[in-house]
């Protein structure tokens, strides 16, 4: 693997190593071992520490230490021109849909906008997306997510389109 310039890339290589690891029943990772693991995947370190940066930010966000810039409760969400270049009409959809069936509240939104506009990434895919919404989600306190459901979001292009 080289020229790994995608904090995504190495968070989805993380986790698919952290779940291999779990499935070994190790019971903890120190962060030295995860990133030489990363590193040796080819992962570059100043992205290994930006990604590991970044899942940190959101934890940091569920314990309600920072003060999001969007944040709103209910009603309509008005994207900006930055977030709507980043975030296309279907990942826009996206977000309204989880919204919309009570998978996402106002606040865990605006945590993925947030989350999704610290990315290096011009624009990102509905798929990149659903990985930031499974991050976000998958870190949160005010809820039990089942696998199986977060498994679901991950199905092959539905249509969420919104203008």
């Amino acid at each position: 693997m080289t020229n790994n310039n995608n904090i995504l890339d190495v968070l989805t290589y993380m986790f698919d190593y952290l779940f291999e690891v779990a499935e070994e029943e190790v019971n903890e990772i120190d962060d030295i071992t995860l990133k030489a693991r990363l590193s040796d995947a080819g992962f570059e370190v100043t992205r290994i520490d930006k990604a590991l940066s970044w899942l940190e930010n959101i934890a940091t966000l569920q314990d309600g230490n920072i003060q999001l810039s969007g944040h709103s409760n209910g009603g309509m969400r008005i994207y900006s021109d930055d977030e709507k270049s980043k975030l296309n009409a279907k990942s826009r959809g996206f977000l309204l849909f989880m919204e919309n069936i009570g998978q996402v509240d106002a606040n865990q939104r605006e945590m993925i906008i947030d989350q999704v506009m610290s990315l290096n990434d011009a624009t990102l895919s509905l798929d990149d997306l659903k990985w930031v919404v499974m991050m976000v989600l998958g870190n949160s306190n005010d809820q039990e997510i089942s696998p199986q459901w977060l498994e679901s979001i991950m199905s092959p292009d539905d249509n969420y389109t919104v203008q």
